[in-house]
This record gives C-alpha cells, sequence and structure tokens, in this order.
C-alpha cells in the first residue's frame, strides 16, 4: 500500500488455533477500536461476561461474524467491537475488527420492526376481531327478521365495519409514521396549529386559545399536523363538562387570559417551552398512574377511542428527534410537552404587553380560535 493510500477501517488481527484469548494485531490505526488498552494474551477477560460464549461458539465455528463488548480502561460504558473473520488452513483464524455501531443500529432497528409487527399482529388478532364478529352476527340474525328489525341488525353491521375502517386507518398510520423523517424544514408552528385545528372540525363546544409568540420549528409540516390533530382530537373526545376552565399558564407560571367556556365545552391551548412547545387542556385530565401508558398501542378509555392516536403522537415525536411526555395543565387537564425541538424566533409574532403582563385583553395575548 503506498503512502498516500487512505487506512483501510478497523483492526486486522490473527488469532493462533482460533484462540479466543489470543489476538495478535497486524495493522491497527482506527480509533474507534480501542485494542492498544486491551489484553491480547487474555482478550476473554476484557469482553463483557454476557458475550464470552457467543464469541467462542463463533470461533469455534470457523466462520466469525459477531458483535460483542469489551471494557474498555475501565469505562462503564463498554464499546461494541464487530468481529469478522475466517479459519485457514494453518488453524488460525485471521480477520477484522471493526467499529460495532452500524450493526447495533441495524440490530435494533430490526428488533423495533419486530416489536411494531407483533402490535400489529395483536390488533388484527383481537382489535378487528371484535367488530368482524358483531358484524357477521347481525348480518346472519337480518335474514331472518323482515322490515325495521332487519334493517336494524344491517346499521349494526355498518357500524361495526366502520369501527373496522377507522382501526385500519390507524393501525396504517402506526406504521407509517414510525419511519424516520426524511426531509425537514423551518416552519411557522402557528401555522401548522391553525390548519390542524381547521381539519379537526372546530367543533361548537371547543375553543382553541394559542399563547403567542409561538416559534418557527424546524420540522416535516404534515406529520406535525397529524400529531396535532390527534392530540385536538383527543382533548375535545375526553373534554371538561365543567362550567368554569381554570387559568392557562405560559412556561413561567404567569396567568393568562380565563374565558368561560359552555357547560360541556374544552378550551385547548398551545404555547412554548424552552425546549420546544405544549399542547394542553382543561378537560378532566390522565391520571398520574396512567401517564405513561397512554403512549402504549391500543389504549383508551374511550367507548369508540381505537387507542392508537396518542402512539402515533409519540412516534411522530421520535421520529423527529423530540421527547413527548405528559403532565398536568393548569387547568386541571391533559398537559402534552414537546422537548428537543429546534426552533427560532418567528419574526413579526411577538405578542402585546398585556400578553407578557397576563392580563385578559382580546387582542393581546392568548388569541382564541372558535
Amino acid at each position: 500500500m503506498s503512502s498516500g493510500a487512505d487506512p483501510r477501517p478497523g483492526v486486522a488481527y490473527r488469532r493462533p488455533d482460533g484462540d479466543p484469548d489470543r489476538l495478535e494485531i497486524e495493522s491497527a490505526g482506527d480509533p474507534a477500536v480501542p485494542v492498544d488498552d486491551l489484553p491480547n494474551d487474555a482478550w476473554l477477560e476484557a469482553v463483557h461476561p454476557e458475550d464470552r460464549d457467543r464469541l467462542r461458539e463463533e470461533l469455534a465455528a470457523g466462520e466469525v461474524d459477531v458483535a460483542y463488548r469489551v471494557d474498555h480502561d475501565g469505562d462503564d460504558d463498554p464499546t461494541w467491537i464487530h468481529e469478522h473473520g475466517r479459519r485457514v488452513e494453518a488453524g488460525d483464524v485471521i480477520g477484522y475488527l471493526l467499529p460495532a455501531y452500524e450493526r447495533i443500529e441495524r440490530q435494533r432497528r430490526l428488533e423495533q420492526q419486530r416489536e411494531r409487527l407483533e402490535e400489529f399482529a395483536s390488533v388484527v388478532s383481537h382489535d378487528l376481531r371484535n367488530p368482524l364478529s358483531v358484524a357477521v352476527g347481525n348480518l346472519e340474525l337480518a335474514r331472518g327478521f323482515d322490515g325495521e328489525e332487519a334493517v336494524d341488525r344491517i346499521d349494526r353491521a355498518h357500524d361495526a365495519l366502520d369501527r373496522m375502517d377507522v382501526l385500519i386507518s390507524d393501525l396504517l398510520s402506526l406504521a407509517r409514521e414510525g419511519r424516520s423523517v426524511e426531509a425537514t424544514a423551518e416552519t411557522d408552528l402557528r401555522a401548522v396549529v391553525d390548519r390542524a385545528w381547521a381539519t379537526v372540525g372546530r367543533p361548537a363546544n371547543a375553543e382553541l386559545v394559542v399563547e403567542e409568540p409561538l416559534p418557527r420549528i424546524e420540522c416535516d409540516h404534515s406529520r406535525l399536523r397529524q400529531a396535532l390533530e390527534n392530540l385536538f382530537r383527543n382533548a375535545i373526545e375526553h373534554g371538561s363538562a365543567e362550567g368554569l376552565a381554570a387559568d392557562a399558564a405560559s412556561v413561567d407560571g404567569d396567568a393568562v387570559a380565563a374565558r368561560r367556556v359552555d357547560a360541556d365545552g374544552v378550551r385547548v391551548f398551545v404555547g412554548r417551552t424552552d425546549g420546544g412547545f405544549y399542547v394542553a387542556d382543561d378537560g378532566s385530565g390522565i391520571p398520574e398512574d396512567d401517564r405513561e401508558a397512554v403512549f402504549e398501542p391500543g389504549h383508551t378509555t374511550a367507548e369508540e377511542g381505537t387507542g392508537f392516536g396518542l402512539a402515533i403522537v409519540e412516534r411522530i415525536a421520535e421520529a423527529h428527534g423530540w421527547s413527548v411526555s405528559v403532565t398536568e395543565s393548569r387547568a386541571g387537564g391533559a398537559r402534552f410537552e414537546f422537548a428537543g425541538v429546534e426552533s427560532h424566533e418567528n419574526p413579526g409574532g411577538a405578542a402585546g404587553d398585556d400578553a407578557a403582563s397576563g392580563t385578559a385583553g382580546c387582542d393581546a395575548g392568548p388569541r382564541s380560535v372558535e
């Protein structure tokens, strides 16, 4: 190899007689593989105890393709190594030690896909089977009836099929939103919020209150819009039946405008935080013991809910590299906080002085969308 050539990645090695304890370095130089501080005559001592048998089995087979952990220089965080080699006629094993990051990442993605397939299998075998049984049963009964009784049974079957259609749509969304975000752009969060609110239909008993100014954020516009739609629907479906909604709150805890809503109404609040933004409501809230479970696929307390809406929200957040958590809002309802969001100031979107001081001016402070 000429002196100007780029070095090959990894570390070339030889194991005399395939001995898992002995490792002779033939060419080094890859800083991602920490061989200099490892005991080459007692290699297994550096290998994580849970991975030693796997390494032995690979070396005994002669064709080596295995990832394992090594403890490097007393570090509590072991280094993953990918060993790839083969046995030669002399009985030695020769090959390369490579960084295992790509292999581990690939295994992680495969594990996520496996878990997702298990989720889908669970839904197909249970959630879809129930409405299908209802539809089939009512259609069979309809054959024995005439007039309104037959129509009633057919309507019940139709409702069950509609339920299946919703479940299938949400299931497909859950699968698609699990993919990584392919393209993001700096987007006005307020514009996405308004479009999402318009999509959910803006029911007469619901009110959107936006704490200005919302930032511009780096995101996939369409996926964020779907996440917001799901949160808005969740708030409306679990809306408060109380006559007076409590105060909404800004990030620093200052109270902002409080408005009276109809007895069966609900208010949804959107505002910014230091590391992202939040969506809150003045509904009945989520008990503390249930807050982690709400993101699990299929978890729902609503009679007509599918249990996929919040799972999709979490998948969309993770695809952006964000995190989402749920806590209690100032009004006693649910508050979903998105963290790790890259944001920028929104030119021309500053709120008035009344908003900063917490007064309830109509034009300054939170803007309400009926």
